[in-house]
Parts: C-alpha cells; sequence; structure tokens
C-alpha cells in the first residue's frame, strides 16, 4: 500500500523549529532535533530545507505571518502598535530572529509591507488625507515602537516595567501628533 503524504508536516517542522528556538535560540536549532520534536527523521527535514539557514528563513517568515495577524486584526493605531509592543515581550526569540538574523530577507526590497499599509490606512482614517501622506509618521512611530520592543526582549524587573511604560507613553504622543510628519500636497 503506498504511503499517504502528510499534509501537517511542513507546518509540524515549524512549530518544532520554533519551540526549539524559543527555548535554545540558535545553537539549540539543529535539523536532527526538529525532526526529533516534529515526530519525523532528519532527512524528511532536509527534504523540506536543505540548510539551518532555509529553516530560518523559513521561521522568520512565519514569525512574520504571526506578527502581521496580531497588528492587523487590531481594531486602532494604538492598540496595532501595543500588540507590536506585546508580541516581541511575549516572544523575545522570536523577535530577535525576525529583526536580527532574517531581516534582509523577510523585509527585501520590492517586497509587500502589509503591517506598514496596515498602519499608513490607519493614520489616514484617523487623520485624513491618503495613506501615503503618514509615510515619516510611520516610520518614526516604527523606530521608536522597535526600538522598545528591541529593549522589552532583554528587560527584566523594573526595566521592563519602566521601558513599557515609557514606550507606551511615547508612542501615544506619536500618533496624537502624527499630523507633524504628514506629508504636505503640492498642485
Amino acid at each position: 500500500m503506498p504511503r499517504v503524504a502528510d499534509e501537517h508536516l511542513h507546518d509540524r517542522i515549524l512549530e518544532a523549529a520554533q519551540r526549539l528556538w524559543r527555548t535554545y535560540g540558535d545553537k539549540g536549532l539543529t535539523l536532527r532535533g526538529v525532526a526529533r520534536q516534529a515526530g519525523t527523521t532528519t532527512t524528511t527535514v532536509y527534504k523540506r530545507f536543505p540548510s539551518k539557514e532555509a529553516l530560518l528563513h523559513a521561521l522568520a517568515e512565519r514569525v512574520h505571518e504571526q506578527l502581521l495577524a496580531r497588528i492587523t486584526s487590531a481594531a486602532s493605531l494604538e492598540e496595532g502598535n501595543q500588540r507590536h509592543l506585546s508580541f516581541a515581550e511575549n516572544h523575545p526569540e522570536e523577535y530577535k530572529l525576525l529583526f536580527g538574523k532574517a531581516w534582509t530577507s523577510v523585509f527585501a526590497p520590492g517586497r509587500a509591507r502589509p503591517v506598514r499599509d496596515w498602519f499608513l490606512s490607519q493614520f489616514a482614517a484617523k487623520f485624513g488625507g491618503q495613506p501615503k501622506d503618514y509615510a515619516l509618521a510611520h516610520l518614526a512611530l516604527f523606530l521608536a515602537t522597535h526600538g522598545a520592543a528591541s529593549l522589552l526582549t532583554e528587560a527584566e524587573g523594573q526595566a521592563l516595567a519602566s521601558a513599557r511604560e515609557i514606550s507606551k507613553e511615547i508612542s501615544a504622543k506619536l500618533i496624537k501628533n502624527a499630523k507633524i510628519f504628514r506629508r504636505k500636497r503640492t498642485r
């Protein structure tokens, strides 16, 4: 009887890789370990991901999709921004992978930017004008948020609480004053 392909194997491999990455980071992520965690063979993992780099890229894409889903399902700019920070705080290793090793491939020039597009649309809906008018506002908010998120992946105790509160206050002020970054239209 012919073998039946496991339609969930790819996802199981990536889930196993994410668990290992979250717990052990780069040093704990091996294709052999992923195979063991996913309940398959190392050969099977190699057939889908020919190298650790290929697996890391696929894992970063998965993490990006998770962050994207969290942010773009928010009801407001403020909530979307807080979800970004919360993701970094609750998934520090994944956040570091996404904005570390994998950053240049996941956010390569020419690739779609659905999170940016969501924020731009939210700015336009809140303050008027066209989404592209708020490119600088989004960039300012992203840079402040990413800086805070990077701190949240490392901070502990009082430093964590302080970084969380300060970033919330700064983000709120940036959003409230987004119009100062709005591009002026000329005819």
